[in-house]
This record gives structure tokens, sequence and C-alpha cells, in this order.
């Protein structure tokens, strides 16, 4: 299916990202493919990540018609997605190796000063470095807009299914039976009786957008509005950032459309940063956005500390309030990743991050990702808009590190910093003629060079 729809997805404007599919010289590129895998890479890639955004609608629909779902059927459906795309990050180059030996060694040394292995931890992390690692595989950043177009047709074609047909939506896949079925929730937390929607999929007082819609906040496939609002953000992110994409405009029609599905008033805000910022991207230097999720810490801090014990409103300011009160509750154990007893952070993402994976990880995760080597010339807008959306989503939220949306993002985060011969020519250098000539007389050229080279 995948391998039918790509030709149809969006293509690149100037036509020279399609060069280094047909170069033999990509065979010889650490990281890349063989040239006759590619396309079946390619499709690999497409259908786990749509698998990563649709599993949990999968598991909904067996629960609710075929048989009962448990915890441990989510586990091991998100362990063999990992591991699918562990294979499909392997490659000859060297950084990918260290960087997971690096990783264990780091999450052997604070689980050996925390008397307890956390393995949500691990997977959290390793979600994001697998991920990035497919992404950096790509030949072209097109690749990486076809597969975003995909993923954004899937949830809003499902999106709107749910919004239109409830009840048949409803009949099909029972949410809140599915969660209870997990052991996310129990029988008695659904506050509007009879609702097979998530908790938060009601809108008791009304909706933030277009009233008249009802109460409901579609979920798609996620089965819960937040990160269906989280996605919507996303790409309108891809869609800023993707200026010489064809079909951009559509993708941030689809953004747009589902912020207003899910109702999300975080993603809207979310979005309206991306177009603040936007313009000061190029004149701040990397320093500042990589300061960033500090500063904000700092904040959250003073808040929290200034807020000890006041109410907080269920709105944008008063998850801040609360995201601030949380993080003052940790101590310096559970500050550094190696406390015994780590508290639950509810909607902080700060203050899970810092409890499960410590400040020095945060540090060290955060450096590598906004100092990687990079091949694009756009590359530090997209590490802006990146750092502006983790940034803002870890006050109020923790699914950044929920495979529904980090697959994705992860995946093109590491598409925009391969080192894709397509993007421009003088990435291909001295070395792009020889896809012209016939392999028999490239190779001894390449050969003559390396011994020249050599001596």
């Amino acid at each position: 299916m995948f391998t039918k729809l790509w030709p149809i997805c969006s293509r690149g404007r100037t036509g020279l990202s399609e060069m280094s599919y047909s170069t033999p010289l990509d065979n010889d590129l650490p990281g890349f493919a063989p040239r006759d895998r590619y396309g079946a890479w390619r499709a690999a890639v497409a259908a786990v990540i749509v698998a990563c955004l649709t599993f949990n609608f999968v598991l909904a629909f067996v629960n609710t018609n075929l048989s009962s779902i448990r915890e441990t059927h989510v586990i091991l459906t998100e362990l063999i997605l990992v591991g699918l795309a562990f294979a499909l990050a392997l490659t000859r180059s060297g950084a990918f190796y260290a960087l997971m030996l690096l990783f264990a060694g780091y999450m052997a040394f604070i689980f050996a000063l925390r008397p307890e292995l956390d393995l949500k931890a691990v997977r959290d992390v390793l979600i994001a470095l697998v991920f990035y690692f497919v992404g950096r595989k790509v030949r072209s950043i097109s690749d990486a807009d076809r597969i975003v177009m995909i993923s954004a047709a899937v949830v809003a074609a499902v999106g709107l299914f749910e919004f239109l047909q409830l009840e048949q939506f409803t009949a099909l896949v029972n949410i809140f039976d599915y969660y209870v079925a997990r052991g996310t929730l129990s029988a008695g937390d659904n506050f509007v009786e009879g609702s097979n929607l998530f908790i938060s999929s009601t809108r008791l007082e009304g909706r933030n957008f277009l009233p008249f819609l009802g109460q409901v906040r579609a979920s798609s496939v996620f089965l819960e509005p937040v990160t269906m609002g989280n996605f919507g953000a996303f790409l309108f992110l891809w869609a800023l950032y993707r200026n010489d994409m064809k079909g951009r405009y559509v993708l941030a029609v689809a953004g747009a459309l589902v912020i207003i599905l899910g109702d999300a008033r975080f993603g809207l805000f979310v979005c309206l940063a991306f177009a603040a910022a936007l313009p000061f991207i190029k004149t701040m230097p990397r320093l500042i956005w990589w300061l960033l999720p500090f500063v904000i810490m700092a904040a959250l801090v003073i808040i929290g500390q200034y807020m000890e014990g006041m109410p907080w409103e269920d709105d944008f300011i008063g998850r801040v309030v609360l995201s601030g009160q949380l993080i003052t509750k940790l101590t310096w154990t559970s500050t550094f990743g190696i406390s015994r007893n780590v508290p639950f952070f509810g909607d902080s993402g700060y203050a899970y991050t810092l409890g499960h994976i410590g400040l020095i990880g945060i540090m060290m995760f955060w450096s590598l990702f906004m100092f990687a080597p990079e091949h694009r010339k756009d590359a530090t807008r997209f590490k802006a808009l990146a750092a502006i959306f983790i940034c803002l989503l870890l006050i109020v939220s923790s699914s950044l590190f929920s495979i529904k949306l980090a697959a994705l993002f992860w995946f093109t985060a590491g598409a925009v910093d391969a080192d894709n011969g397509g993007t421009s020519i003088s990435s291909v250098s001295e070395d792009a003629v020889d896809y012209a000539r016939p392999s028999s007389v490239a190779e001894p050229i390449r050969r003559l060079r390396a011994l020249m080279g050599s001596s």
C-alpha cells in the first residue's frame, strides 16, 4: 500500500532531490541502504511509523470486537515496533552504535545509583534515538515529506470519521473500555455517564473553537485528544520548516483541521509561538535555543515556590502553575534521576523527565540533538522550531515520550540532519559525475582516486 501511495504524495519543486535515487554512488555512502533495496526500506519505514500512530486504535478495535486486550499486549506491540525500527536504523556508520553504547552506559550508571530498574525511562530515550537514526538514513528530505503527508492523511481521515459518525466510530472502537482493559483507567474514572470516549474527550464547559460543533473532542487514531492536538502542532511545524515542499499549505490546513477537531487550545498556542519566533530564528544563535529548556525549568521552579499550594485553573496558565508546583517537589536525588521513590508527576513533562532521566542525561541528549552534524542549510530553522515545540510541550505534558507522536517527530528530526546528497548539488561534490557513467568505469576511477589520496 505504501509503495503505491509514494508517487502521489508531495514532491520537491526543484527535482534535485530525486537525483540520488538512481546513483550507484549511494551504495558507497555510510548508512545508506543499497540501491536495489532502498525502495523497500523506505516503504518499511513508512509502514512502521504509521503503525506507531495507529497501533492503539487497532488494539482498541480488537478489544471491542474480537478479544480482550491487556497491558502486556500494548507493551509487546511497542517492543516489536521499536525492534523493527532498530533493524531499519542499522548502518555502517559508527555514530549509531557509539551513541547506543553511551545511552546504555548512562542508564546503567543511574540504575546502579537508583535501586530499581526503570524500563519506562529506557523506552522513552530509546524511541527517540532509534527513530532519529532511522531518519538519518533517508536519501532525500522529500522522503520525510511523504511520510508526514501519509500520516496526516490517516489521522485526518479517521478524525473526520469519528467526528461525523461518532456512534458508528464508538461501536467499532470503545475507547474507554480499551483504556480500562490495559490498566490506564478504572471503571469509575468516567465522569460522563455512558460515554465510550476517553475521559478528556468531552468539554463539559463547551468547546474553545467553534462551539456549535458540540462538546466532543475528536481523538482519531490516538484515542485521546491531547496527542491529537500535539500532532496538529507538529504538522504546522513541518509546514513552516519545509517552505519548498509542494503541498505545504495542504499540510498546514490538515494541522489546523486536526487542532480544531481535537479542540486543542495548547496546539493553537504552540502554532502561534512558531509564527512569532520564525522572523528571529536566523539571527538568534544556537546557544539560545539550547538554553531554552533550562531557562523554562528555572522559571517553573520560581513559579512553583511562589504559588506553592495555591489552586490552579484547567487552562494553560493553570497548567504552568501545576507544572511549577510539581517540579518543586523534586529532591536533589530525583533531580538527577537517582531517587528510589519517584512521585507521580501528572502532566508535568519537565518534572517527569528530571525524575526518570536526570539533569545530566537531559543536558547530554539535548546537546547531542541541538549540535548534531547537519548537512542542510535550513537545519537551524527546524532545530529552533523543534526546540519551541519540545520546550512548550514539556510544560503541560509528557506525551512527547509516547511512541504515537515520538516516532514521527524524531524520524523527521533525523531526516533533517541526514547527509542526503539529493538536497543540493554541492553535497555530491566531484563524485557526482560518476552516476552518469557505467559502474564498470566508475569503480576503477574511484579506486584510482583512493590510491592517489592515500599517496
